[in-house]
């Protein structure tokens, strides 16, 4: 993300100098070196400050920018004021910070008439950088949310599951111990009916046994 967007810029400001120079070129009304010098100066310098502070120097992008900043600070006129926003809506180093720097930049470009035309147009295409990035992190930010939504409910659709999961095994098992006492129960029944079920012959035999052998004898008189 961060070579693209600096890619971006650099190519904007490639097309800034291009503009800019093409506007300088002689004409009948104006001499060459009338205001050649100072545009290119300062189209110069600002290239040059977004160089460093997209570079891989550490070092460097901490000199500078408290450069820029010190100079803002001490001296808050329009140009340190838009360099200072540049600075901060610049990508890639450890000050970077779009939302000020998109502010600055409002603030500047609500006064025109005190850059020129190419300031303008650098400042346009950093206040263009700085939104995009800030509209992008949003994107990022909603995407995350939903992601980390979805995350949630899947989570508590597998905890759902898993407790009604533990659920149906506490039924399975208490189906089991219902079935296994149906069992025994019936087994009790079956064999309390196979002893109720004994062949009548077999009692009524035993019956009339049973009281000729105590049968007392008769007495003589």
């Amino acid at each position: 993300m961060k070579l693209m967007v600096r890619q971006l810029f650099m190519m904007s400001f490639a097309c800034v100098a291009i503009t800019g120079c093409e506007s300088l070129a002689p004409n009948k009304a104006v001499a060459p070196t009338t205001i050649a010098a100072p545009i290119n100066s300062v189209l110069n310098d600002y290239i040059g400050l977004l160089a460093a502070l997209s570079g891989t120097d550490k070092v460097q992008q901490s000199d500078v920018f408290y450069a820029v900043e010190k100079a803002q600070t001490q001296a808050p006129t329009t140009l340190n004021v838009l360099r200072y926003a540049i600075a901060l809506a610049c990508p890639g180093h450890p000050n970077f910070d779009p939302v000020k720097g998109k502010r600055l930049l409002e603030q500047t470009l609500a006064n025109p008439e005190r850059i020129n035309s190419d300031e303008q147009a650098i400042a346009t295409t950093m206040l263009n950088i700085a939104d995009q990035w800030l509209k992008t992190q949003a994107e990022m930010r909603r995407l995350t949310a939903t992601v980390d939504d979805r995350t949630r409910t899947q989570s508590n659709s597998d905890r759902r599951f898993q407790a009604q999961t533990e659920e149906i095994l506490k039924l399975r098992k208490a189906l089991d111990a219902a079935q296994q006492k149906l069992d025994a129960i019936r087994d009790i029944e079956k064999s309390i009916s196979e002893r109720s079920t004994t062949p009548t012959g077999t009692r009524e035999s035993g019956s009339r046994d049973t009281p000729s052998q105590t049968q007392t004898p008769p007495v003589s008189r």
